[in-house]
């Protein structure tokens, strides 16, 4: 199985002293490693929908399933790089059952990140940039006129061990909470949430068919997901599934949105 991690053979050279790396012939480069289950989380300590009201989770990342991978998702402050994946999520016009026109009044975002500890200390997340815009697509970029910032800012987020491992790296849920946003109406978005870290982080994909613990009524279309990293030479939005993953999964991402609807 293969972790999809983009890489230049600068940044491979400076990783050479912390990870195993394999790379391959030509870009993108990816490191490979074995996804193994970890122990179960408590029931009430993983996912955030338990404590909080979502309005979307697209569903646990699964060793077991079919193409397990992660991405680059991370600010690095121990080699100086920064990638960014952009998620996208559908709004619903309404819930099932609702009556009338059903938006979202969004509170906070979370992704499941694998989280490689760089130091041998205890994973630290020092702050989050995060984002939802709208207008994403190939070969853009964040500062370019077809990009709309719908909200966006810096929090001191909480980390939550979900007990599941990923390539040998353990799983963390990164949420963010009391966050400010424009109601959002029906239509499609995309979510950013960067973590800032000493650590090395990849965002978990989820493969699954029916991902568990998967929660709507919102969803996340497929083959929709950008990595935007110009430190490794994607310097426009790229698609993740196949391009920046080699076809090795990354058709869609394990993140949230906290919230609850609006009549």
């Amino acid at each position: 199985m293969v972790k999809g991690i983009v890489s230049s053979t600068a940044l491979v050279a400076a990783l050479c002293a912390c990870l195993s790396v394999s790379a391959l012939a030509q870009k993108p480069q990816v490191y490979r490693g074995l996804a193994q289950a970890g122990p179960a989380a408590p029931v009430g300590t993983e996912e955030p929908c338990i404590a909080n009201p979502c309005v979307f989770y697209a569903g646990d990342f699964d060793a077991a399933g079919p193409n397990p991978n992660g991405l680059w998702n991370s600010n690095s402050t121990l080699i100086g790089i920064s990638g960014t994946v952009y998620v996208p999520f559908f709004v619903p016009k309404k819930y099932k059952g609702a009556k009338g026109k059903t938006d979202w009044n969004v509170q906070g975002l979370f992704i499941n990140e694998q989280m490689l500890d760089a130091f041998g200390v205890g994973i630290a997340v020092s702050s989050v940039d995060w984002s939802i815009v709208q207008g994403v697509a190939a070969n853009g970029n964040p500062s370019g006129g077809q990009v709309k910032t719908i909200c966006s800012g810096t929090g001191t987020p909480t980390l939550t061990a979900t007990g599941r491992v990923a390539f040998g790296s353990p799983e963390y849920t990164i949420l963010v909470t009391g966050i400010s946003c424009p109601t959002l109406e029906t239509g499609t978005y995309w979510m950013t949430m960067l973590p800032t870290t000493e650590d090395i982080g990849y965002l978990s994909d989820v493969e699954d068919s029916t991902p568990a613990n998967a929660e709507g009524p919102g969803s996340e279309p497929v083959d929709a997901s950008y990595f935007y990293a110009p430190a490794f030479g994607f310097n426009s939005f790229t698609a993740t599934a196949p391009t920046v993953c080699g076809g090795i999964g990354c058709d869609s991402f394990s993140v949230g949105v906290v919230g609850i609807p609006t009549h």
